[in-house]
């Protein structure tokens, strides 16, 4: 970038400290400061949707609680079961609803569209466990003991 005496206007070279054509003293000019540099983001975290998806289609309503919605994921357990105990199609109907909004719910947090919600992974386990033993309760009721 060319620079010009400010009190000639005549062309300056890179380094004078005077001007050649009137001997002004040539204001040292200081490079513009860079803008600050934006901070680094954070690491961001994600959820897999996969895991998500996979995890209610052996659970119905354990995606839902993998994405740290856990209220949602139990109530969709709930509609799941007494859908299947009413009439079978209502129950697999809710089970579908789970799976799909365990992945997209996913895929939105790592989007950022949503916020991110952290998994308790002993909520994780301990709904699995209740699950389980609803389960063989189930079962063993249903084998008249």
């Amino acid at each position: 970038m060319a620079q010009f005496c400010e009190s000639c206007g005549a062309p300056l070279k890179e380094g004078d400290r005077f001007c050649e054509q009137c001997g002004a003293t040539v204001a040292t000019v200081q490079p513009a400061a860079a803008p600050p540099a934006p901070p680094a983001p954070a690491a961001q975290k994600e959820k897999n949707p996969l895991i998500a998806l996979l995890l209610s289609f052996f659970f119905p309503g354990l995606g839902s609680v993998y994405n740290g919605d856990t209220l949602k994921g139990v109530l969709i357990y709930i509609g799941a079961i007494i859908g299947m105990f009413l009439f079978i199609v209502p129950g697999v109907i809710v089970w579908i609803y789970g799976m799909y909004d365990a992945y997209t719910t996913a895929k939105k947090m790592n989007e950022g569209l949503i916020p991110y919600k952290e998994a308790n992974i002993m909520v994780i386990i301990g709904f699995i466990v209740v699950v389980l033993v609803i389960g063989a309760i189930a079962l063993a009721f249903s084998m008249g003991l």
